[in-house]
């Protein structure tokens, strides 16, 4: 079992919805604030100055590391700093929707930082949350060369 967006799930994400996006979607990349727990997908050991971005621009929807004169809002919302969202990205796994991974690559506005992280019992802003221990399981079991993907709302 998971948690997921407050909104439920939906076809069209957007910025001003909490609903997780419907579909396929790969996933090529991990972080958190934590060690790496043995994933074999690359994966970024977040510091205090990295950020996911969903304000309107050129970074949207990417991760960017800084800690000054950024050329981003360092302010949430819009954008989220990592370092200190916890427990929710202890662990997490990028789920490629709207990403420069996505069929079609980013677009403005359609939605970003959906993430498979930690939960806390409650839903989410969009994202697919799951308890710690299984997310280590779930991170220690994904192989790149097996291209994993998750699939929400679809058979």
């Amino acid at each position: 079992s998971a948690h997921i967006g407050s909104q439920g799930m939906t076809r069209t994400p957007s910025e001003s919805a909490s609903a997780t996006p419907m579909c396929s979607f790969t996933l090529t990349q991990a972080f958190g604030r934590y060690a790496d727990p043995g994933t074999s997908l690359p994966y970024l050991h977040t510091l205090p100055s990295d950020w996911w971005i969903s304000q309107p621009g050129a970074l949207y929807n990417t991760h960017q590391r800084c800690a000054a004169h950024c050329r981003f809002t360092r302010s949430m919302p819009p954008n989220e700093h990592l370092y200190y969202e916890t427990p929710f990205y202890n662990y997490a796994v990028v789920i490629d929707y709207n990403t420069r991974n996505a069929p079609g690559g980013v677009r403005q506005g359609a939605g970003s930082a959906f993430f498979l992280h930690v939960t806390d019992g409650n839903s989410t802003a969009g994202c697919v949350a799951v308890p710690q221990s299984r997310l280590i399981t779930l991170m220690r079991w994904l192989r790149p060369a097996t291209h994993p993907r998750i699939l929400i709302g679809v058979r």
